[in-house]
């Protein structure tokens, strides 16, 4: 399963570390990847993974899902 949706926040490479080491660390996504100009997160999952939980995860610590 392929997820991508958008993070108005990233601007730099301190966005790109800090949210794929998030998403990297959770346990049902296999690789989460961040693209600075186009302000968008990829993650790959072999099982359903909700918006809303990657959106509260990301909140956390400051940064905005945006489908």
């Amino acid at each position: 399963m392929e997820i991508k949706f958008t993070v108005p926040e990233i601007s730099c490479d301190h966005c790109k570390e800090t949210i794929e080491g998030i998403l990297n660390s959770e346990e049902n996504i296999n690789s989460a990847s961040v693209d600075i100009e186009k302000k968008e997160v990829s993650i790959s999952s072999d099982t359903k993974v909700s918006i809303g939980d990657l959106g509260a995860l990301l909140d956390d610590h400051g940064y905005t899902v945006v489908e």
